[in-house]
């Protein structure tokens, strides 16, 4: 719920023009579905927060992790992975962490001490995408689909940002919203795991990132592709934020994307060894990114088991962003099957080819001329949420 400014009664606001099941809120202890965790003052304090309060699940999906990727070892016939193996290969990371941002650092170092964990098994959580190919697990990445709209595709006549995270249902139970309120600094609401892993979020400062996961064959000790964008949400400019996504050696491979309030964007094609700023020849149409490179020197280095489903994604979600019109993020859901008509209408087996399950997706659109962000959980039946920095 939100509670007003003196701590009274909760204030929820129907926005106008997003359909009739959204509603629009301050901050929330649940959006659209998915929980909300609050949280101010120094890094350290942040961190610690987090860690008490998410402290049983951050233990339960370390301990998962760790279990799947040693299990993806064993089907590519390799021997298994304890979890001294993988913190030892993670100690580079931790050095590279302080390096890069250390407010970020002092805040998961924290996070760790209150959670009783080693930091190192907070860097599994955190980076698990990148380990799974550094370490040539097998497992194929974690879907998602990301969308740039322009001023003639919203129904605000303003750019907007579009993630949607297509997960292992196991994973669900450890989304959460973190909304930072930091003792300097621009504030954020940021989706993540546990926490952990951010896949988008928007900051004060005017800025909404997103990131797709790519598996790569080049990783090498250094940074985790999510530690890239936790940095990028505390920059105070899209040049700085830049300047951070990238940092390198990588162990892993992302695509990263930046909006800004005033419409600038950037994509970026993140592999162990290459940063790529990918063209952008027409900055007034849509831009879709899925789960593949686009670009050669990204492609070169994609790790055997890229996701099958992504090109189909690609296709299909491209085709309706050149054709939108003055599109809400009501409307944004049935693109990915979210409302009950458009889930009504679909073959299940189309999952099987572009990889969206709607009731295993989390979709996040972020405003930043606006600073607001619409966020639904699929299967959550009171509609999409809104809130406002």
């Amino acid at each position: 719920m939100c509670r007003g400014p003196s701590g009274g009664r909760p204030r929820i606001v129907d926005s106008p023009g997003s359909g009739a099941n959204t509603r629009h809120v301050a901050i929330a202890d649940v959006l659209g579905g998915i929980p909300v965790i609050s949280v101010m003052g120094t890094p350290r304090t942040i961190g610690e927060t987090i860690g008490v309060r998410l402290k049983p699940r951050l233990q339960v999906l370390a301990q998962y992790l760790l279990e799947q990727l040693a299990a993806g070892l064993s089907k590519e016939g390799r021997s298994r992975l304890g979890r001294e193996d993988v913190r030892k290969a993670l100690k580079p990371s931790l050095e590279a962490t302080t390096r890069l941002e250390p407010a970020v650092w002092m805040e998961l170092e924290s996070m760790a001490r209150a959670a009783e964990l080693p930091p190192e098994d907070l860097l599994l959580i955190h980076g698990y995408g990148d380990l799974v190919g550094f370490f040539r697990s097998g497992q194929t990445t974690n879907r998602s689909t990301f969308a740039s709209l322009n001023a003639v595709h919203t129904d605000h006549g303003l750019p907007r940002l579009v993630l949607a995270w297509h997960l292992d249902p196991a994973l669900l139970p450890y989304v959460h919203l973190v909304r930072r309120l930091p003792a300097h600094g621009p504030g954020s609401l940021t989706l993540t795991l546990a926490g952990l892993q951010p896949i988008a979020g928007l900051s004060e400062a005017g800025l909404a990132v997103a990131c797709n996961e790519m598996r790569v064959e080049d990783g090498a000790p250094g940074h985790l592709t999510p530690h890239l964008v936790a940095a990028a949400l505390t920059a105070p400019s899209m040049d700085d934020a830049q300047s951070r996504i990238n940092a390198g050696p990588r162990h892993g491979g992302a695509a990263i994307h930046l909006l800004n309030h005033e419409g600038e964007r950037a994509s970026f094609e993140l592999s162990g060894q290459h940063a790529v700023r990918l063209p952008d020849p027409w900055p007034q149409s849509p831009r879709v990114h899925c789960n593949q490179p686009l670009s050669d020197e990204v492609r070169l280095v994609v790790a055997r088991q890229d996701e099958p489903t992504s090109k189909a994604r690609l296709e299909r979600i491209a085709a309706m962003a050149i054709e939108a019109r003055s599109c809400s993020p009501s409307e944004l859901l049935g693109w990915f099957r979210m409302t009950p008509r458009s889930s009504a209408q679909v073959d299940p087996g189309t999952a099987k080819v572009d990889g969206i399950t709607p009731d295993s997706t989390v979709l996040m659109i972020c405003d930043p001329a606006q600073k607001t962000v619409h966020i639904q959980r699929g299967g959550n039946s009171q509609g999409i949420g809104s809130a406002s920095l």
